[in-house]
């Protein structure tokens, strides 16, 4: 979707104005929009950006030990981020193509729906190239590079879960009217941007607070929204994607109620069959 159309963290909406305020490089990448994998070249950047790389990778990695699940932890440590300067987007790339077959396709903000779509169901994850502004280390209108590169690229080295999404992308190219779009930015809204994860979600007799972690895109990359997840102010509700599927969100503010996933086993499996009585997967 374009960026005067797309919502802040994720890409399934239309009613949200773009107001991130970019940092932009000193010389923009030569590679055109949509350049894939190693074919892409970096912009120039400023020693400003290069700071606010380092200021965001340190107060992340300090706050997610113990807070974040452990395929988070294995495909960051996969990728082998720079912690000093802003990452190649052709580097990781090579990183997900060895783990997944997954790579990046350079963007310069939001893409529609059906292309965005088309993308993860060709393995493609979309990723921009500038970085927020240092004025907004804490939080973002708009996803920046480290959202798209901190937020979701680890987790796209994990097979179930980059299973889960390619069937989402598949599952969106068969998507017939709004409500159906809107059905599938529910879902994405709730697991991959905002998803939690506890072994014991759907065992109330078992499960303890201490046990959830994160998972979702949208948390991993705030440091706010890390503690604001995990505390006893969010409801926290065990995955239930034919309820997810029909539930409001705002996305303008921190959210009050969250979804548990016990593993990504359980969130492909049940997106599946969802998707195949929508008859959206075959």
């Amino acid at each position: 979707m374009s960026r005067e159309t797309g919502i802040p963290t994720g890409r399934l909406s239309t009613e949200v104005e773009f107001k991130a305020r970019p940092s932009e490089p000193i010389r923009k990448s030569p590679s055109p929009e949509g350049t894939i994998g190693s074919a892409i070249r970096p912009p120039h950047y400023a020693e400003e950006q290069h700071g606010t790389w380092r200021e965001l990778y340190r107060r992340q990695c300090e706050i997610l030990e113990g807070r974040v699940c452990n395929e988070y932890l294995s495909g960051r440590e996969l990728l082998q981020y720079p912690s000093d300067k802003v990452p190649d987007l052709a580097y990781l790339s090579e990183g997900l193509r060895r783990s997944t077959g997954w790579q990046i396709i350079r963007v310069e903000g939001y893409v529609p729906e059906h292309i965005f779509f088309r993308l993860l169901a060709n393995k493609c994850f979309p990723c921009t190239d500038f970085i927020r502004h240092p004025t907004e280390l804490e939080y973002t209108p708009a996803p920046d590079m480290f959202h798209d590169l901190m937020g979701h690229l680890p987790l796209i080295t994990n097979p179930r879960f980059a299973s889960f999404f390619h069937a989402y992308g598949l599952a969106g190219l068969q998507v017939r009217n709004d409500e159906e779009i809107a059905w599938l930015g529910r879902i994405y809204w709730f697991t991959v941007e905002f998803g939690l994860m506890n072994k014991n979600a759907h065992k109330p007799a078992q499960r303890t607070p201490k046990e959830t972690v994160i998972y979702g895109a949208g948390i991993v990359s705030s440091v706010g929204e890390i503690l604001h997840s995990l505390s006893d102010v969010v409801k926290k509700e065990p995955f239930n994607v034919d309820a997810i599927s029909q539930r409001p969100f705002d996305i303008h503010h921190m959210q009050d109620t969250l979804f548990e996933i016990a593993s990504f086993d359980e969130l492909e499996s049940e997106f599946r069959r969802w998707a195949s009585e929508k008859a959206l997967l075959v």
